[in-house]
């Protein structure tokens, strides 16, 4: 059998568990958008973005400016 505080518990608890569905799905959705994004940026400036904006060591800074 289970007392009032477990039952409340529980439903707490379930709770929890559809918010937490919620905040996955807003972002995998929010990913997902911007890889299609990234995708067409891609395309139309014919780039790879993801590789242009990875961290870049201060010789490849130097050899972009021209120093």
């Amino acid at each position: 059998m289970e007392t009032r505080e477990e039952k409340d518990r529980i439903k707490a608890l379930e709770a929890e568990v559809s918010k937490l569905k919620l905040a996955l799905a807003d972002s995998t959705l929010e990913k997902r958008t911007l890889e299609i994004l990234i995708d067409v940026v891609n395309e139309h400036y014919d780039t790879d973005v993801k590789k242009n904006l990875g961290p870049q060591s201060s010789k490849e800074r130097d050899s972009k400016a021209g120093k």
